[in-house]
């Protein structure tokens, strides 16, 4: 169905199988706990969805929300997004995600709270009347009208093991549970691919799942501090040095490879890294010194604001290699 993840083949992950094991019991119980109805969910007044996935890692949840929330505005709704906020800075109101997600729409409301219950209601209370909760599906406390999974259609289940032996945050059965579901980064799969994945995730959630095929399409090149945009086609020939710390980079340099730039050079840091003037000056100098641009995310653009370096970002959004759902599936 793919190719096995990297974590696969590491000695350690292998030997924690047991712990994989356990993990994903104890995720299928507290599930259990939920679905009988012997942990209480809190339901807002207005339609909740959620997008999420089953491991950690990049699926493309933020597109994802940023399609959905564009797409809310458009019918006549006040959007709001609901996170936990994972990796915000202290003091921050909004983690890396929140603040892409605010450059691209400043109209958004917002709110980062671990209780997302009590969050939500704020959300309400400021106005919004239609919420995408962000990394939702298994934060189970808040009842959630839809819920949209995002799975990877190159490792949709990475190792096929749960944390830490794999990548799962819960069994593959999780699936069950899902409404919709978005096969992210399919673009190089041809129909009987898509047709034998789509098969099989409803094969694990034992019904007639809806899924639509998408891609992570580059669009725009914004360069900072000067904040001027020009299409994506014309990082084609540039000589770029990559700059990032996201779940995954090697998506981020296959997508820049495939707009047809030279990479004369690479900084990975890991996920969430707030990076030093040290490193942000290093990885600059490294572009001038090979005559080559710096090129980053949009998600770690939001953590270089504080630092005067001339940058160009990626801009990615969400493409459906068919009709994309209609807004009656989110309940719009």
């Amino acid at each position: 169905m793919s190719k096995p993840d990297q974590t696969a083949s590491n000695p350690l992950r292998q030997a924690l199988w047991p712990l994989g094991l356990l993990y994903g019991s104890v995720a299928a119980l507290r599930n259990s706990l939920f679905a009988m109805g012997w942990r209480r969910t809190h339901k807002l007044s207005v339609p909740v969805v959620s997008i999420g996935n089953l491991t950690v890692g990049g699926t493309g949840k933020t597109p994802t929300v940023a399609w959905l929330c564009e797409i809310a505005k458009q019918v006549g709704k006040v959007p709001g997004v609901l996170a936990r906020g994972y990796g915000r800075a202290p003091g921050a109101e909004l983690n890396d995600e929140g603040v892409l997600l605010q450059r691209r729409m400043p109209w958004l409301l917002q709110e980062q709270d671990p209780d997302r219950v009590v969050a939500g209601r704020r959300l309400v209370d400021k106005g919004a009347d239609f919420i995408v909760l962000d990394d939702g599906f298994q934060h189970r406390r808040l009842h959630r009208d839809v819920d949209v999974v995002c799975l990877d259609a190159r490792i949709p289940f990475a190792n096929g093991q749960c944390l830490p032996a794999g990548d799962l945050r819960e069994f593959r059965s999780g699936l069950r549970r899902a409404d919709c579901l978005l096969m992210t980064r399919a673009g190089h799969l041809d129909r009987d691919q898509i047709k034998l994945r789509v098969d099989k995730f409803r094969q694990i959630a034992g019904k007639n799942l809806p899924v639509h095929a998408c891609e992570h399409e580059p669009t725009d090149l914004v360069q900072r501090p000067s904040n001027s945009v020009t299409s994506a086609a014309n990082l084609s020939g540039r000589r770029v040095v990559l700059f990032s710390a996201i779940a995954k980079p090697q998506s981020f340099r296959a997508t820049v490879q495939g707009l047809g730039a030279e990479i004369v050079g690479e900084v990975v840091h890991r996920d969430h890294h707030r990076f030093t003037q040290s490193e942000v000056t290093k990885a600059a100098d490294l572009a001038d010194n090979v005559g080559a641009i710096l090129v980053t995310t949009e998600k770690d653009d939001a953590r270089l604001d504080a630092f005067d370096v001339e940058r160009f970002v990626l801009r990615i959004n969400l493409r459906f290699l068919d009709a994309p759902p209609t807004p009656a599936e989110f309940l719009l």
